[in-house]
């Protein structure tokens, strides 16, 4: 058999991890690292490859996953780098929970986050509120996505349809959030939210018999509810993935809803002028996407 083709999940945890890396190295206030060159030349530093085997230019995209010994070269230089490329969330593509491994998974969250979830020797999850989701999701880390799904889970698991509700509304209500306060997921999300929702939904019920599901379209939330400078940065996210010929394949027939105000803003962004003329269509930014037009956006303010 052939090898397994790799879920979007796995181009990811790759990017997230490169962005990670390139975020703290710029941190690093014995370096200055201002741009790409300097950061890869950091990073092969310490490294037992050679800058001609152009690793890190795969990885800005996630076109390979690093293996063991980048894994450990790269966490002398940037701790926590590992938490973030072995992180579970980059599983959920493809596993199925069942109650063994959902409470699993919960004990090996962060003490902060689980505290909230499940109490040290138990079982099962403690009792959660809309509140306590909300504390949750004010931890601004993978740790807090994946313990508002893990807990989306065992609602599906115990038949609790209320928490499955809680947590996509919660989940659906905090984007933003986590955008602002998660730098490494300012590109990685595209993939990232894809996965979750298609997983999560919102269920509508009576007694134990569900009436109507309803899919939560995290896309048409950017172009109507997003504040415009998180949007912007998810489109422009979005278009310069979309730019790479593998991953463009990987974004096919996705729906970019999108306000002629934010077309304009992203046309003049990008757009070069030729004798006077922008010749410039829209449309090929996202040219394997579905272009649906909507009205002005809602919030269109900066933060």
């Amino acid at each position: 058999m052939g090898r397994r083709a790799r879920g979007i999940l796995e181009y990811a945890k790759t990017i997230t991890w490169y962005d990670y890396l390139f975020n703290e190295a710029k941190k690093l206030k014995e370096l200055t690292i201002t741009n790409e060159y300097q950061f890869y030349k950091f990073m092969y530093s310490n490294s037992i490859y050679s800058p001609e085997a152009k690793l890190f230019k795969k990885y800005k995209f996630g076109l390979s996953t690093p293996q063991k010994s980048w894994k450990e070269s790269t966490e002398e230089l940037i701790p926590s780098a590992t938490d973030i490329i072995e992180h579970p969330i980059w599983n959920i593509e493809n596993l199925e929970f069942n109650s063994d491994k959902v409470i699993s998974e919960m004990h090996n969250l962060t003490l902060g986050i689980r505290e909230h979830v499940i109490c040290e020797g138990v079982y099962t999850p403690q009792p959660v509120s809309y509140s306590i989701l909300k504390k949750i999701s004010a931890f601004h880390d993978l740790d807090a996505i994946y313990a508002i799904y893990l807990l989306y889970q065992w609602g599906l698991i115990i038949n609790n349809y209320l928490l499955c509700n809680y947590c996509a509304e919660t989940l659906e209500k905090n984007l933003e959030k986590f955008l602002l306060n998660i730098s490494y997921l300012h590109r990685s999300h595209i993939f990232l939210f894809d996965i979750i929702f298609n997983k999560i939904k919102k269920m509508n019920y009576k007694e134990l018999t569900i009436a109507e599901v309803t899919n939560i379209n995290w896309r048409k939330l950017r172009g109507t509810d997003w504040k415009s400078n998180i949007r912007m940065q998810s489109f422009i996210s979005e278009y310069n993935l979309s730019r790479n010929s593998i991953i463009s394949k990987k974004l096919e027939n996705k729906e970019i809803f999108i306000t002629h105000q934010d077309s304009v803003t992203l046309t003049a962004k990008f757009s070069t002028v030729s004798n006077g003329e922008i010749t410039f269509n829209y449309n090929d930014f996202f040219p394997t996407h579905n272009i649906l037009h909507i009205p002005s956006n809602k919030n269109d303010i900066q933060d």
